[in-house]
C-alpha cells in the first residue's frame, strides 16, 4: 500500500512539472511573438516616418499619381465669350498634338466653367477623381474659383493658372500665366487723357466683381483717370462683362450729362465695342470709348474708324506660355523655375490694328 501511494505522489509531481513546462514555454512563445509583433510594427512606424520624410522634402514627381501616365486637365473659364473661344480652340490643338507626339499620355478635353466659381469646383473634382497630374484653370473669380485651385493643389496635382488669379494662386498655383491687368487699367486712362486733354466726365463699365481682371483693371484707372483732377467718374457700373448692360450704361450717361461726357472707360471688349456702337448711334462719336482684350470686333471697328483704341491682351500667348512650361516641367522632372509668367498688353490703334487683325 505504502508503495503505491509513493508511485502515485511522484506520478502527481511529474505532472505538474510538465503542467509548468508547458506553461512556461507557452509564456515564452507568446511573449517571443509580442516581440515580434513590436519590432514588426516599430519597423512599419519608421517606414512610414520615412514615407512622410519624403513626401514632405518637396521632391517633384512629374507623373503625381504614380500609374507611368501623365494627363492634363483643362478647365475653361467659359466655352462662348469672343474671348475665351480662340484660347480654348488653342489649348485643344496644343494639348492634342502633346498626345500625339507621346508627350502627355491623355488630356479632359475643355472642362466649361461656365464662368461660375461653384462650376469650376466642380470641374476641379472631375480632375482629382480623374488622376490628373497636370490641371490649367482659367479661373471665373477670384475668390469663388479659389476652392478649385485649393483642393487640386492638396490633392497634390501641379496647378496652372490662365489668364486671372484666384486669392491662394500665388501661394498654391506651381504658375501662373497672364498680364499686368493694372497696366492694363493705365493704359486705358492715359489714352483718355491724351485724348481729352480739358478733362471731363466719364462713366466705368466694370467686369463681373471680384474677378481678379476687374479688380486690378480698376485699379489701374484709378491710378492715372482717378488721380487726374480734370477728370469725374459719375458712374461705376456693374456690368458684369456684358455688352448690353455697358451699352445701357451708355445710354442713360449720355442722357444725364450730355456735352460732359467724354468717355467710357470698360473692362472688356465686349463691352466697349457696344458702348461704342451705341454713342455712334446716338450721334456722340466724340465719346471715346475703350477696353481690353482685342477682339475681332472692336479691332475691324478701329479699322473702320468707328472705335479709336482697344488694349489687346494676347489670351491665347497667355495660354501657349502656360503649356510650354508644363512640358518643360514633364521633360525636366523640376517646377518652372520662375512661377510666373507675364505677356504684356498692346495699345492698339488706327496705327498698328492691321498687325492684329485676322
Amino acid at each position: 500500500m505504502k508503495k503505491k501511494l509513493a508511485m502515485l505522489m511522484a506520478a502527481t509531481m511529474v505532472f505538474g512539472l510538465t503542467a509548468c513546462g508547458s506553461s512556461d514555454d507557452s509564456a515564452a512563445k507568446d511573449d517571443t511573438a509580442k516581440t515580434d509583433d513590436a519590432a514588426k510594427d516599430d519597423a512599419a512606424a519608421d517606414d512610414a516616418a520615412d514615407s512622410d520624410a519624403a513626401a514632405s522634402d518637396g521632391e517633384f514627381k512629374a507623373d503625381v499619381n504614380g500609374d507611368g501616365k501623365i494627363i492634363v486637365g483643362y478647365i475653361s473659364k467659359n466655352l462662348t465669350d469672343p474671348f475665351h473661344g480662340p484660347i480654348n480652340e488653342s489649348g485643344t490643338q496644343k494639348l492634342d498634338a502633346l498626345v500625339d507626339e507621346g508627350v502627355i499620355d491623355e488630356w479632359t478635353g475643355i472642362l466649361d466653367g461656365n464662368t461660375d466659381g461653384p462650376t469650376q469646383i466642380n470641374c476641379a473634382q472631375d480632375c482629382i477623381s480623374k488622376g490628373c497630374d497636370y490641371v490649367i484653370i482659367l479661373p471665373a473669380e477670384a475668390e469663388a474659383s479659389d476652392p478649385a485651385v485649393v483642393q487640386m493643389a492638396e490633392a497634390g496635382i501641379h496647378v496652372v493658372v490662365v489668364n486671372s488669379k484666384t486669392n491662394s494662386t500665388d501661394d498654391l498655383a506651381m504658375l501662373y500665366s497672364g498680364s499686368d491687368d493694372v497696366q492694363a487699367g493705365e493704359m486705358m486712362g492715359n489714352y483718355i487723357i491724351e485724348k481729352c486733354p480739358d478733362g471731363g466726365k466719364y462713366v466705368h463699365c466694370n467686369g463681373i466683381l471680384g474677378n481678379s481682371a476687374q479688380i486690378q483693371r480698376t485699379e489701374g484707372i484709378a491710378n492715372t483717370l482717378g488721380a487726374n483732377e480734370k477728370f469725374e467718374m459719375v458712374a461705376d457700373e456693374d456690368t458684369q462683362w456684358k455688352g448690353d448692360l455697358a451699352a445701357n450704361a451708355a445710354t442713360n450717361a449720355m442722357a444725364q450729362y450730355g456735352d460732359e461726357l467724354v468717355a467710357i472707360v470698360c473692362d472688356n471688349d465686349d463691352m466697349s465695342s457696344a458702348a461704342q456702337t451705341a454713342c455712334n448711334s446716338n450721334g456722340r462719336s466724340d465719346i471715346f470709348c475703350i477696353g481690353v482684350d482685342g477682339n475681332q470686333t472692336p479691332l475691324q471697328m478701329i479699322k473702320d474708324g468707328e472705335l479709336g483704341a482697344t488694349v489687346y491682351q494676347d489670351g491665347v500667348g497667355q495660354l501657349g506660355a502656360a503649356i510650354d512650361a508644363i512640358v518643360e516641367s514633364i521633360n525636366s522632372g523640376s517646377a518652372p523655375a520662375e512661377k510666373e509668367i507675364m505677356v504684356d498688353f498692346v495699345l492698339v490703334t488706327s496705327e498698328n490694328v492691321d498687325e492684329y487683325l485676322q
